[in-house]
């Protein structure tokens, strides 16, 4: 006989790049992994996976059954949702995985527009890589992730996508570097500063944001130079501080309710901004509290307002490569 937990495994193998990855996400070892799969085979008598130059193609059988196991694990997600909020009253629990600066900006007044429907709400928030938030989220450990949308552009995804905000990209440099009504860096700035320009600090994204960053800096900084990497945009915000280069980042990375979080200066660029999204799985959309909080979260994101920034300098405007929204 089949169970749930052999499905569970079932469904996160085929939306997982690997077996090692599936497992991770479900916190199984790799041979407990094989075992759920194998019994699963058993249980139904026919393959469900074709196996060929160690990868697992999906065969007929198996289509058919991800089609039902997506139907069913949502159906027995909705139910234990809905089974909780019986027993608990108003009472609630949401696990969210977010990027730091997001969760800042946007859970806490998300929280507190919820106390009044939902006053005894627990909500679990896990800081996290998008790519990990997404494992987690197909692990079924979190229920929201809040994310860029740009950061799983390209990949299939079995979840729905709630558009939240657009968080506009800024140029950050020290504040000693004063790049206002400049229009040619290598004529009008003096050699400590033009060389303090062409110093980038990146942060690492692994996606088609890289090719764009990397066009705008070639275009647009004078000797420009990477001359360190970062997982974090606060990490690199830090480094902008202390004077050690310059770097492309979200404007929420940067200010905390219009306040600033570094001594930096922030000038506008023409790139197009961080689309940021809630990704949540279809059966939660419309279940209660999940449903509440992803309107809160919307609700918040169009209450945000941020201090705007300094003019676009000159030479940017006039070098910026021409580049389409993500």
């Amino acid at each position: 006989m089949m169970t749930l937990q052999q499905l569970r495994v079932f469904w996160a193998v085929v939306h997982s790049p690997s077996l090692t990855q599936a497992a991770k996400q479900l916190g199984l070892s790799q041979p407990s992994l094989s075992q759920h799969l194998a019994r699963l085979e058993g249980a139904l008598g026919g393959r469900l996976f074709d196996r060929t130059n160690n990868q697992l193609i999906l065969s007929d059988a198996g289509r058919y059954v991800l089609k039902k196991a997506e139907a069913i694990l949502a159906e027995v997600d909705e139910i234990e949702a809905g089974v909780a909020a019986f027993r608990t009253g108003r009472r609630g629990r949401i696990a969210i995985g977010v990027l730091g600066s997001l969760g800042r900006a946007l859970v806490p007044p998300a929280q507190a527009l919820m106390a009044g429907h939902f006053p005894d709400l627990e909500v679990d928030v896990h800081e996290l890589a998008p790519r990990e938030a997404i494992d987690q989220l197909y692990g079924r450990t979190i229920q929201i992730a809040l994310i860029s949308a740009a950061a799983v552009a390209g990949n299939r995804m079995a979840f729905s996508q709630v558009p939240l905000l657009e968080d506009p990209y800024v140029l950050a440099v020290p504040p000693s570097l004063d790049l206002a009504g400049v229009g040619a860096p290598e004529r009008e700035l003096a050699p400590e500063a033009l060389n303090l320009l062409g110093r980038t600090i990146e942060f690492n994204f692994g996606n088609q944001h890289n090719l764009r960053l990397e066009a705008f800096h070639r275009a647009v900084l004078p000797r420009y130079r990477i001359v360190a990497r970062c997982r974090t945009y606060e990490t690199a915000l830090a480094m902008v501080e202390k004077g050690l280069g310059v770097a492309v980042v979200p404007q929420l990375t940067a200010e905390s309710g219009g306040r600033p979080l570094f001594d930096v200066r922030l000038h506008a660029i023409p790139l197009p901004p961080r689309s940021v999204a809630a990704f949540v799985p279809s059966q939660y959309r419309h279940v209660q509290p999940f449903a509440a909080f992803l309107d809160t979260l919307k609700a918040a994101a169009d209450a945000l307002a941020l201090a705007p920034p300094a003019a676009t300098p000159p030479f940017i405007a006039a070098r910026a490569p021409k580049v389409e929204a993500a």
